[in-house]
């Protein structure tokens, strides 16, 4: 009997694309889907079309469906009724379609925001959240949607990627080699926790592969915390692009990884520093 598939959304985007690689080298079967402006071999699919879904989903009954198309960041409040349809009613037309279909596992790509910035330590699933801004709240509204699904599913609440194509990414435009200096929030307080893309594509493959029942939140991160002066101190010194020091911030976000580690049997792999 051939295994089912699984099908991914968002396979267009640099942390899909690291996915698709990642996989191509193990047994999984994948079928890659991205919105309009979809590659070749990757069949194009909006997700706030509650119809298009049920028909891809209906086609190619998948075991499990790797959800990671969203509206990220800023476009997020550019656009608050578009980040609605994406990313919270586009969640609930994939858990729909799932449970129509029998889909047994939907894997969600969350976020680390819905924690905040201001405690002192590492979070664990079991932080309160602390919503700031659209994307956010977004992701927390799907992760609640997927709670309520009867779908087994799984959030991966992923923290600072950093890596090939994630040009957004501090330690990428801090390696990038340009003339354009980089804005830093001062040295010692603004501190995150950068995972490399890689990490996070395996986090998800494994997570397809979890036989957990109900909702479970993981953090994906590195579970280091580094300071903007870590970072100035440890990328190698002859590929940093020019900086400005700004003021000094208070903003703290790093993981408690231990329960992925547990649930997944998954750790971080890249080392560092990295080689962007």
């Amino acid at each position: 009997m051939v295994e089912r598939p699984v099908l991914v959304t968002g396979a267009g985007g640099r942390l899909g694309q690291a996915l698709l690689r990642l996989a191509a080298a193990g047994p999984m079967s994948i079928v890659p889907m991205a919105g309009p402006r979809a590659s070749s071999g990757v069949r194009a699919l909006d997700v706030a079309d509650a119809d298009a879904v049920q028909t891809a989903v209906g086609e190619i009954r998948p075991r499990a469906i790797i959800h990671l198309a969203a509206l990220v960041g800023a476009a997020c409040a550019a656009d608050p009724e578009r980040a609605a349809a994406v990313n919270v009613r586009g969640t609930a037309h994939i858990a729909a379609a799932a449970r129509e279909h029998g889909a047994e596992r939907i894997v969600f790509l969350s976020t680390a925001a819905v924690y905040g910035d201001q405690r002192p330590r590492p979070v664990t699933e079991d932080d309160p959240v602390s919503l700031a801004g659209a994307y956010a709240t977004t992701k927390l509204e799907a992760e609640q949607l997927l709670a309520e699904s009867g779908v087994a599913s799984t959030s991966l609440r992923v923290f600072n990627i950093y890596g090939p194509g994630m040009r957004d990414s501090l330690v990428n435009r801090l390696l990038s080699g340009g003339d354009e200096p980089v804005a830093l929030n001062g040295l010692d307080g603004f501190v995150r926790d950068y995972v490399h893309v890689d990490d996070v594509a395996r986090a998800v493959l494994a997570a397809v592969e979890s036989t957990v029942n109900g909702m479970r939140v993981l953090n994906i991160g590195s579970g280091i915390a580094r300071s903007n002066r870590d970072l100035l101190a440890t990328l190698p010194a002859d590929r940093l692009a020019p900086v400005t020091i700004g003021p000094e911030v208070d903003s703290y976000s790093c993981a408690d990884i231990t329960r992925a580690q547990t649930e997944l049997a998954w750790a971080p792999a890249e080392t560092w520093p990295p080689s962007v």
